[in-house]
């Protein structure tokens, strides 16, 4: 009879802990709001103004303003993804499009890898346009899991909004 109590013991244990989920939070910086879930911290990094990291996943934001890069020839949002795919090392990469229901488009997005300290990290890139800025936000995990990543990367970026 103890087994049997010990074994339903565990067993409803076990059961409480795979129904929990993380609630969703909502996070905010540099005219960058995002809702991802509470697994999420936001930091303070040299390499990103507004940078947030759970175990498995990280999200940085900038911007830029919009006026100073038409001095080196980005008119468009879709100039600005192409400069920082091309800055960046990553001038072949293949560079999709979301659009609202009238065609226009909400954002730019591109997938791609880098190493970082001798790990393969993989990223999506997702560049917008504001009033007067541009933002360029990435979603980041190991290389090997971005592929299964992709659909949680997009359902994060529905959340996005900018200034």
């Amino acid at each position: 009879m103890k087994k049997l109590t010990l074994l339903l013991a565990v067993f409803m244990f076990a059961f409480a802990l795979s129904g929990c989920q993380a609630k969703a939070k909502e996070f905010s910086g540099v005219g960058i709001t995002i809702t991802l879930d509470e697994s999420f911290v936001e930091k303070d990094v040299i390499q990103a103004p507004f940078y947030l990291e759970s175990y498995d996943y990280m999200f940085t934001g900038m911007r830029e303003g919009i006026s100073e890069l038409s001095g080196y020839g980005i008119y468009d949002l879709e100039d600005y993804i192409n400069a920082v795919l091309n800055n960046n090392g990553h001038r072949d990469t293949t560079v999709e499009s979301v659009l609202d229901d009238e065609d226009n488009v909400i954002y730019y997005y591109a997938y791609y890898t880098a190493t970082v300290e001798d790990m393969e990290f993989g990223y999506m890139l997702i560049a917008m346009k504001g009033d007067s800025h541009y933002y360029t936000m990435n979603f980041g995990c190991l290389e090997s899991k971005l592929d299964s990543s992709k659909d949680k990367f997009m359902d994060w970026a529905e959340t996005i909004s900018i200034d």
